[in-house]
């Protein structure tokens, strides 16, 4: 885990480490960057490192500046994104097959998990690839499920200004892992909203689940 709490970090210092996520360590499991100066421009750079590191398992934005704003920009590239028009599913289905002869290559030069001093085998992901299904509605009309990053498995963004339960509930089918959003502005409503077990944790719907006391 790497940890930058209260470090008084804001768009230049998060640009520099979005740059270093870009190009990950295989081995970083958690970035913590709670109680900084990160606002909803800064979450454009870390998504964009997120579109290259699939090994990271956790993100903790918690009491920033973050509105729903830059949650929508993180949940771009996270979990499962949603596409209707029939030009762009048809490209990023062809970028995929192109894709795929490298990703085998990749796959097979990766190797074993390497060892610590232990011999106990160290965090090792695996290489990603996308993935993108063509599905139809009820009408019949097609559209396409295109899973990114879904390794990311916590972003924590609790006592953020987040105040959209709209765009929140919009955000969530097509997350994975824990969205906590605990102490922010739209918690109670969104609570309110829920099921009363999905409020409790206890029967959560698929995408995100949301943590929100």
């Amino acid at each position: 885990m790497l940890s930058f709490r209260c470090c008084n970090l804001s768009r230049l210092e998060v640009q520099a480490i979005s740059s270093a996520l870009a190009s990950p360590s295989p081995h970083l499991r958690a970035l913590n960057l709670w109680g900084n100066k990160i606002c909803d421009h800064s979450t454009k750079y870390l998504a964009e490192a997120l579109e290259f590191n699939f090994g990271l398992q956790f993100l903790g934005l918690g009491r920033n500046f973050v509105t729903h704003v830059g949650l929508q920009t993180l949940c771009q590239v996270l979990g499962v994104t949603h596409v209707t028009d029939k030009a762009v599913g048809d490209k990023i289905m062809k970028h995929l097959k192109d894709q795929r002869k490298e990703f085998d290559k990749k796959k097979k030069a990766f190797g074993a998990a390497p060892k610590d001093g232990n011999g106990r085998e160290r965090y090792w992901p695996s290489p990603h690839l996308d993935t993108c299904e063509e599905q139809k509605d009820e009408a019949g009309a097609s559209f396409w499920l295109w899973r990114r990053n879904t390794e990311l498995q916590t972003l924590n963004l609790e006592d953020n200004p987040i105040n959209d339960a709209d765009a929140v509930e919009a955000l969530q089918p097509f997350g994975t892992g824990a969205l906590i959003l605990r102490s922010t502005p739209c918690a109670a409503t969104l609570q309110e909203r829920l099921p009363p077990t999905e409020a409790t944790g206890e029967e959560p719907r698929k995408g995100w689940r949301l943590i929100l006391s």
